[in-house]
Protein backbone atom coordinates (compact mmCIF):
# COMPACT_ATOMS: atom_id res chain seq x y z
CA UNK A 1 0.00 0.00 0.00
CA UNK A 2 2.80 2.42 0.92
CA UNK A 3 4.63 1.59 -2.34
CA UNK A 4 1.47 2.35 -4.29
CA UNK A 5 1.11 5.71 -2.54
CA UNK A 6 4.75 6.59 -3.32
CA UNK A 7 4.22 5.58 -6.94
CA UNK A 8 1.13 7.79 -7.24
CA UNK A 9 2.93 10.71 -5.59
CA UNK A 10 5.85 10.29 -8.00
CA UNK A 11 3.46 10.11 -10.95
CA UNK A 12 1.68 13.28 -9.82
CA UNK A 13 5.01 15.06 -9.34
CA UNK A 14 6.19 13.93 -12.79
CA UNK A 15 2.92 15.02 -14.39
CA UNK A 16 3.18 18.42 -12.70
CA UNK A 17 6.76 18.86 -13.87
CA UNK A 18 5.78 17.90 -17.41
CA UNK A 19 2.82 20.30 -17.41
CA UNK A 20 4.97 23.09 -15.99
CA UNK A 21 7.51 22.54 -18.79
CA UNK A 22 4.75 22.63 -21.41
CA UNK A 23 3.36 25.84 -19.92
CA UNK A 24 6.80 27.42 -19.91
CA UNK A 25 7.32 26.35 -23.53
CA UNK A 26 3.98 27.82 -24.58
CA UNK A 27 5.28 31.18 -23.40
CA UNK A 28 7.43 31.14 -26.54
CA UNK A 29 4.63 30.67 -29.09
CA UNK A 30 2.60 33.47 -30.62
CA UNK A 31 -0.01 34.96 -28.25
CA UNK A 32 -3.02 33.90 -30.35
CA UNK A 33 -1.98 30.23 -30.45
CA UNK A 34 -1.06 30.24 -26.75
CA UNK A 35 -4.41 31.78 -25.81
CA UNK A 36 -6.42 29.40 -27.99
CA UNK A 37 -4.63 26.33 -26.58
CA UNK A 38 -4.96 27.38 -22.96
CA UNK A 39 -8.60 28.43 -23.32
CA UNK A 40 -9.30 24.91 -24.66
CA UNK A 41 -7.67 23.57 -21.48
CA UNK A 42 -9.95 25.80 -19.40
CA UNK A 43 -12.98 24.46 -21.23
CA UNK A 44 -11.82 20.90 -20.54
CA UNK A 45 -11.39 21.80 -16.87
CA UNK A 46 -14.96 23.14 -16.75
CA UNK A 47 -16.10 19.70 -17.92
CA UNK A 48 -13.98 17.86 -15.34
CA UNK A 49 -15.93 15.84 -12.79
CA UNK A 50 -13.95 17.33 -9.90
CA UNK A 51 -15.86 20.60 -10.30
CA UNK A 52 -19.27 18.96 -10.36
CA UNK A 53 -18.68 19.28 -13.43
CA UNK A 54 -18.97 23.06 -13.51
CA UNK A 55 -20.43 23.08 -17.01
CA UNK A 56 -23.39 21.00 -15.77
CA UNK A 57 -23.92 23.37 -12.84
CA UNK A 58 -23.88 26.31 -15.28
CA UNK A 59 -26.42 24.58 -17.55
CA UNK A 60 -28.73 23.95 -14.61
CA UNK A 61 -28.51 27.56 -13.44
CA UNK A 62 -29.14 28.80 -17.01
CA UNK A 63 -32.23 26.59 -17.29
CA UNK A 64 -33.62 27.80 -13.96
CA UNK A 65 -32.76 31.52 -14.00
CA UNK A 66 -33.10 34.43 -16.43
CA UNK A 67 -32.29 37.39 -14.18
CA UNK A 68 -28.57 38.26 -14.31
CA UNK A 69 -28.38 39.20 -10.63
CA UNK A 70 -29.93 35.86 -9.67
CA UNK A 71 -27.55 34.02 -12.04
CA UNK A 72 -24.56 35.71 -10.36
CA UNK A 73 -25.93 34.99 -6.89
CA UNK A 74 -26.21 31.30 -7.74
CA UNK A 75 -22.81 31.23 -9.49
CA UNK A 76 -21.26 32.68 -6.34
CA UNK A 77 -22.86 30.04 -4.14
CA UNK A 78 -22.64 26.97 -6.40
CA UNK A 79 -19.18 27.22 -7.98
CA UNK A 80 -15.89 26.62 -6.24
CA UNK A 81 -14.02 29.73 -7.41
CA UNK A 82 -11.44 32.20 -6.17
CA UNK A 83 -13.65 35.25 -5.75
CA UNK A 84 -17.12 36.77 -5.93
CA UNK A 85 -18.78 37.76 -9.21
CA UNK A 86 -20.41 41.19 -9.23
CA UNK A 87 -22.15 43.25 -11.84
CA UNK A 88 -20.71 46.60 -12.89
CA UNK A 89 -22.86 48.25 -15.57
CA UNK A 90 -22.59 45.99 -18.64
CA UNK A 91 -19.78 43.85 -17.28
CA UNK A 92 -19.34 41.10 -14.73
CA UNK A 93 -16.24 41.44 -12.55
CA UNK A 94 -14.37 39.07 -10.27
CA UNK A 95 -11.21 39.92 -8.35
CA UNK A 96 -9.40 36.94 -6.87
CA UNK A 97 -6.88 37.19 -4.05
CA UNK A 98 -5.81 33.58 -4.59
CA UNK A 99 -5.35 31.59 -7.78
CA UNK A 100 -8.51 29.93 -9.11
CA UNK A 101 -6.52 26.96 -10.48
CA UNK A 102 -6.55 23.92 -8.24
CA UNK A 103 -3.38 22.57 -9.88
CA UNK A 104 -1.47 25.76 -9.02
CA UNK A 105 -2.98 26.06 -5.53
CA UNK A 106 -1.98 22.51 -4.68
CA UNK A 107 1.54 22.96 -6.05
CA UNK A 108 1.13 20.49 -8.90
CA UNK A 109 2.15 23.09 -11.50
CA UNK A 110 3.97 26.37 -11.17
CA UNK A 111 1.80 29.44 -11.55
CA UNK A 112 2.70 31.58 -14.56
CA UNK A 113 1.07 33.94 -17.05
CA UNK A 114 0.34 31.15 -19.53
CA UNK A 115 -1.53 29.12 -16.93
CA UNK A 116 -3.78 32.12 -16.26
CA UNK A 117 -5.11 31.83 -19.82
CA UNK A 118 -6.52 28.44 -18.85
CA UNK A 119 -8.55 30.05 -16.07
CA UNK A 120 -9.75 32.67 -18.53
CA UNK A 121 -10.98 29.81 -20.75
CA UNK A 122 -12.79 28.27 -17.77
CA UNK A 123 -14.53 31.58 -17.04
CA UNK A 124 -15.45 32.03 -20.72
CA UNK A 125 -16.94 28.53 -20.94
CA UNK A 126 -18.94 28.95 -17.74
CA UNK A 127 -20.34 32.38 -18.60
CA UNK A 128 -21.21 31.47 -22.18
CA UNK A 129 -23.19 28.59 -20.69
CA UNK A 130 -24.75 30.69 -17.91
CA UNK A 131 -25.79 33.48 -20.28
CA UNK A 132 -26.52 31.39 -23.37
CA UNK A 133 -24.43 33.58 -25.68
CA UNK A 134 -20.82 34.30 -26.60
CA UNK A 135 -18.87 36.45 -24.15
CA UNK A 136 -15.44 38.05 -24.11
CA UNK A 137 -13.31 37.61 -21.02
CA UNK A 138 -10.39 39.87 -20.19
CA UNK A 139 -7.87 39.07 -17.52
CA UNK A 140 -6.92 42.61 -16.48
CA UNK A 141 -4.64 41.54 -13.64
CA UNK A 142 -2.98 38.22 -13.00
CA UNK A 143 -0.93 36.80 -10.16
CA UNK A 144 0.81 34.67 -12.78
CA UNK A 145 2.07 37.92 -14.33
CA UNK A 146 3.16 39.26 -10.95
CA UNK A 147 0.05 41.25 -9.94
CA UNK A 148 -1.24 41.02 -6.36
CA UNK A 149 -4.69 39.81 -7.55
CA UNK A 150 -6.36 38.31 -10.58
CA UNK A 151 -9.16 40.40 -12.06
CA UNK A 152 -11.54 38.86 -14.58
CA UNK A 153 -13.93 40.99 -16.62
CA UNK A 154 -16.76 39.34 -18.57
CA UNK A 155 -18.31 41.34 -21.40
CA UNK A 156 -21.70 39.90 -22.27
Amino acid sequence: MEDELRRKEALLRMTGNLLSAILEGLGGVDPETRSRMMEACGEACAREEFWGPAIDIARRIAEEETDLDRILERANSEFLWCGKWTRENDTIICPCTECGCLLANQGVVKMNATLCLCSRGWVKTIFETLLGKPVRVDLEKSMGRGDDVCRYVVYA
